[in-house]
């Protein structure tokens, strides 16, 4: 009687202290920016509560601040010669690798992984039908398995004279809206951008001007600091700012450093590869200044001691922080 009665207590005290937190919403909100996104997602089945404060813009904005960045946890690969071309290569102690689970409820044929952005998909399909003109465009959220479909710019794809060029640019820490930069030829043979956001739903109303240098290659760009920029063999080349929506110059690093190995992004900063010496392989790293005003030596790299392991044909891939 006395176990049965200490029970019975033990379980009101326990079912009373989870309603006082339930009940305070301050705590509860506290309690869920620190759980990672996949399992809050299943929290939103909880009560209605939970759902309308996990689904609030503020609370997504303020979880993505509380998370801790997290490294680079798989490969995605494209085949474009299999019949089911999407494969992950998990970055852990895996045996093999593994298919997309989240495409295989698509079923929509020549499904392509273009870009990966910050948590999002920009993926294209080569489908046709009476309705189409050779493409389809998606935004595909792999944490909720959530696909949007991306209208064509008015009036542009029966124009081109290349196949467009598409930018997801999306950054989660800024605003949870996206946009897709669209850079077509147009009648006249020069570049043109059109800007989709994900705010209105629909493409703008004005068409904006690209003059690419003759070195500048608009298949090769990289998005940092919510700006897409190109790398050029020329003194300048150009970025542009997705906010402003508007075309900048960009400096290049002294126009002697022309064996350009690597061109990307990395934790907010823009870095460029050079070869140096490639007999020695010797390589300088440079960034990109805060204020876009010029370029500075970052790290010089001197792999002449792993000569025996590496061959002269290097490059550099990434550049990512390494924990220890």
């Amino acid at each position: 009687m006395v176990r049965d009665s200490r029970f019975k207590q033990s379980r009101s005290v326990s079912s009373s202290a989870a309603e006082m937190i339930g009940n305070n919403l301050d705590l509860v909100t506290e309690i869920l920016l620190r759980v990672p996104a996949k399992p809050l997602l299943k929290f939103k089945c909880v009560s209605k509560q939970w759902l309308s404060l996990i689904s609030d813009p503020k609370f997504c904005a303020s979880h993505t601040h509380h998370q801790p960045p997290t490294a680079p946890s798989a490969l995605f690969l494209v085949n474009y010669l299999a019949s089911s071309p999407q494969l992950i290569v998990p970055l852990k102690n895996e045996p093999m690798p593994i298919t997309m689970p989240f495409l295989d409820y698509l079923n929509i044929p020549g499904f392509c992984i273009d870009q990966s952005c910050n948590g999002l998909l920009l993926c294209s399909s080569t489908c046709l039908d009476s309705t189409d003109l050779g493409y389809w465009f998606f935004i595909c959220n792999p944490t909720t398995n959530h696909l949007k479909r991306i209208s064509h710019p008015v009036h542009k794809f029966d124009k081109f004279h290349l196949p467009p060029v598409l930018c997801l640019a999306f950054d989660p820490l800024k605003s949870f809206s996206y946009k897709v930069v669209c850079f077509y030829q147009g009648t006249s043979g020069g570049y043109e951008i059109d800007v989709y956001s994900s705010e209105t739903g629909s493409w703008g109303l004005n068409q904006i001007p690209f003059v690419n240098p003759p070195s500048l290659k608009i298949h090769e760009w990289v998005f940092c600091n919510d700006a897409i920029h190109w790398c050029s063999l020329e003194e300048s080349s150009q970025y542009f700012d997705v906010s402003s929506e508007s075309v900048n110059m960009l400096p290049m690093p002294p126009r002697g450093q022309l064996d350009i190995t690597y061109f990307g992004g990395s934790r907010g900063h823009l870095h460029m590869g050079v070869g140096i010496n490639r007999l020695v392989l010797e390589f300088d790293i440079w960034e990109l200044k805060a204020d876009y005003s010029g370029w500075f030596i970052k790290y010089h790299l001197d792999l002449s001691l792993y000569e025996k392991r590496v061959n002269q044909s290097i490059s550099v891939v990434s550049l990512e922080p390494y924990p220890g």
